[in-house]
């Protein structure tokens, strides 16, 4: 059910659970809220409804209520599509070729050595490693036809990006890609408000220079320059870090990030957008 609230009188978010306990947090156990049912302005407001099918109906429909979301339909389309962001990161992320259909398997050759590494321009089908890590030709072939029967990948550009081995973490997760020093950092207006490990569900990991994993986060959201972002920055086998994707943070779960202090943080901020 659709909840809209105004925490501590700064901020409007429209929720409506998805039952992904990773994305779903309820503001009104934790904030003074209020649930206005009027907006005479154009008020700020942040959707936490899952992923969005139509974003630029979804700010109209906002306008009307006379809200708007943190993030116009363009900062929407720069978070969200790798064709997008790709270029703003180039060298701080995998090179990466985005196509408008899935490409022979010459192509791939001609550009790129096997493994690769395969997703569609928003995302992967939940870190499916056969539709993501692509070893050989034949493997391709295969993964092809599965991509375009797939329900998440079917209608998403195919994207191409070059392979690079990551720090490998204990554990596994069933049906996913191995998991990996990997680390989701939420931003509002360029300052972190949140910062965790990727993969939540196996033994917490640590890195020595953390640190540098976060300055690459946040040099990436100032060269994205969207509102509310999400960064995913991972640390190379060789040591390096780099850029995994970025998304719009309203349709981004949470990761290892504690949701109740990245709120706090972002209410903290309001105001001070400008600093």
């Amino acid at each position: 059910m659709v909840s809209i609230a105004r925490l501590e009188n700064k901020l409007v978010v429209v929720s409506d659970p998805v039952g992904v306990a990773a994305y779903d947090f309820d503001v009104g156990l934790h904030f003074d809220c209020t649930h206005p049912y009027r907006f005479d302005a154009e008020e700020p407001c942040v959707l936490r409804t899952g992923p969005i099918a139509d974003y630029d109906a979804e700010f109209e429909d906002k306008l009307a209520m006379g809200l708007r979301l943190v993030n116009s339909p363009q900062e929407h389309a720069r978070a969200s599509e790798l064709e997008a962001w790709y270029p703003l990161l180039e060298g701080l992320t995998p090179r990466t070729e985005v196509f408008d259909s899935l490409p022979p398997a010459y192509r791939i050759e001609a550009a790129f050595n096997w493994p690769v590494f395969m997703k569609g321009s928003r995302q992967t089908s939940k870190h499916n490693p056969d539709l993501s890590v692509i070893r050989s030709r034949a493997h391709y072939e295969q993964a092809a036809r599965l991509y375009r029967e797939d329900p998440i990948l079917h209608w998403q550009k195919p994207v191409i990006r070059e392979f690079i081995p990551l720090q490998p973490v204990r554990g596994q997760v069933a049906g996913k890609v191995r998991p990996s020093v990997e680390y989701r950092s939420f931003c509002w207006h360029g300052h972190c408000v949140g910062w965790g490990r990727y993969w939540h569900q196996v033994a917490p990991y640590a890195c020595a220079d953390e640190a540098a994993g976060q300055a690459l986060a946040a040099r990436a959201a100032a060269l994205v320059r969207v509102p509310f972002l999400v960064v995913d920055v991972a640390r190379t086998a060789d040591g390096r870090w780099i850029v995994i994707e970025c998304n719009d943070a309203q349709e981004s779960g949470y990761a290892g990030i504690a949701p109740l202090l990245l709120w706090r943080q972002v209410l903290a901020r309001i105001g001070t957008e400008g600093a």
